[in-house]
């Protein structure tokens, strides 16, 4: 893969991070983009001195923020004419509701609609690759989950982990949605449950809520390498070269929901989030 660029959301902790060491291993040229300019700075030199890989850039952005992720897809655009593979990483779990500055609330802004403007801003890059891969980070959290479209954020009664669970049964749906709509390109779509992973994930939240997911973790988590495997096989593998609009698991295609495969939902949760995102960038 060394003639590859990949670009990685969320690459500065967990499984983002193991998956831009285990890419960066191919020598691949690698784009690292995430909210924190130091960290990932310094992920850039550790990751480029165990591997001994110099490709690897970093690129600042809070995707919860809909104008900064345009903005750094504005950047890559302007620094690199095509793309092979793109993995929508970045995420996280919020016990509390709360809006970010552009009025959205944070679970929706970041775990969906920033995975949705990321890629239909760099589609014409991965366009322009010989077989480009789209790769969404999805969960099995999104099990027993439906969406409420008449309280599509949550802001009604706010649970965080089932606002959580459906923030990753909307990446499934926009996954096969966009595998849908891209069939007549020479790029795929998949999305995967990475596994309930050691990382720092819930760490964020305080009280009950916070103790209970370090305890969790504790008990039951597998490791990063675990956690990342599947990321890396779907950016990497020879094995899913065509295969598109699939769920994966342990490196594994698997079914989602029976609620996920519901096409009148994919549609209009894309229709949907156009409006959220004209809204803003409009």
């Amino acid at each position: 893969m060394n003639n590859k660029t990949i670009v990685i959301t969320g690459a500065t902790d967990g499984i983002g991070k193991i998956a831009a060491r285990e890419l960066a291993k191919t020598g691949a040229t690698l784009v690292l983009v995430g909210r924190n300019a130091e960290k990932g700075n310094l992920v850039v030199n550790e990751i480029s001195d165990l591997t001994s890989n110099k490709n690897i850039q970093f690129y600042q952005a809070d995707l919860s923020l809909l104008k900064q992720t345009k903005l750094v897809c504005d950047e890559i655009k302007k620094d690199f004419t095509q793309i092979d593979v793109l993995l929508n990483n970045a995420g996280g779990f919020f016990a509390d509701y709360y809006q970010t500055e552009e009025g959205l609330e944070h679970t929706f802004a970041l775990n969906h609609l920033n995975y949705f403007v990321m890629t239909k801003e760099l589609l014409p890059l991965l366009e322009a690759a010989p077989s480009g891969r789209i790769v969404n980070v999805s969960s099995d959290a999104h099990n027993g989950q439906s969406i409420d479209w008449d309280n599509l954020q949550g802001e009604n009664g706010f649970k965080g982990w089932s606002v959580y669970g459906r923030s990753k049964l909307m990446n499934i749906l926009f996954t096969y949605e966009l595998a849908q709509r891209i069939s007549d390109t020479t790029v795929t779509a998949n999305c995967l449950h990475p596994g309930f992973v050691k990382t720092k994930f819930g760490d964020n939240n305080s009280g009950l809520m916070g103790i209970g997911m370090k305890l969790a973790k504790s008990l039951a988590a597998i490791s990063l390498d675990k956690g990342g495997a599947t990321s890396v096989y779907l950016a990497s593998s020879p094995e899913v070269d065509g295969i598109s609009g699939k769920y994966f698991a342990k490196s594994k295609a698997k079914k989602s929901s029976d609620v996920s495969y519901i096409e009148n939902d994919w549609k209009r949760l894309w229709t949907v989030s156009e409006e959220a995102v004209s809204k803003i960038l409009n």
